[in-house]
């Protein structure tokens, strides 16, 4: 499991701007959104696989979810050695390279969480569609990227993933 945390940027109106915020990822949650047909994106959430969601402050589901997800048989495998990734499909899949960082806490001065403290783990500061990718690829990877991840561009399915210190 390679945990990827997407902040959102669609509460910044509440006088705190989540630093870490973006378009990017508001627009990925809707994406998850209208393909899961829910009314819309919330927080907190987490999405397993590219294929279940819920809530993230519901651990149950979450560990449900993931051993769910774990369950089903891959159809896909890669990995990253010397700067390169490898890997097979058995059906085209967008090749998506991710730069992840933990960050020190931050104080939230305004808003829901006004007064709080928050950690920022496994932080998505960047994301980049490498390649659509069929049967067997190598691929250089980017500078800067410690997680990769396989993804059917029609059902948005995360296949395999991989990550580097």
């Amino acid at each position: 499991m390679i945990a990827l945390a997407f902040h959102v940027d669609y509460w910044n109106y509440l006088g705190w701007r989540d630093p870490f915020s973006s378009p990017q990822w508001s627009a990925r949650q809707a994406a998850y959104a209208a393909k899961m047909r829910l009314s819309g994106p919330y927080t907190p959430q987490v999405v397993i696989g590219g294929e279940l969601q819920t809530v993230g402050s519901d651990r149950g589901a979450i560990s449900e979810g993931v051993a769910r997800v774990s369950r089903e048989k891959p159809d896909a495998s890669i990995a990253i050695a010397n700067g390169i990734v490898r890997g097979t499909t058995a059906h085209p899949l967008d090749l998506y390279a991710a730069t992840v960082r933990s960050s020190p806490p931050t104080a939230v001065k305004a808003g829901e969480n006004g007064g709080r403290t928050l950690r920022n783990d496994a932080i998505v500061r960047g994301l980049f569609r490498v390649a659509r990718v069929n049967g067997a690829f190598e691929q250089p990877l980017p500078a800067g990227a410690n997680v990769v991840f396989l993804q059917d561009p029609a059902t948005l399915r995360i296949a395999a993933a991989a990550s580097r210190p």
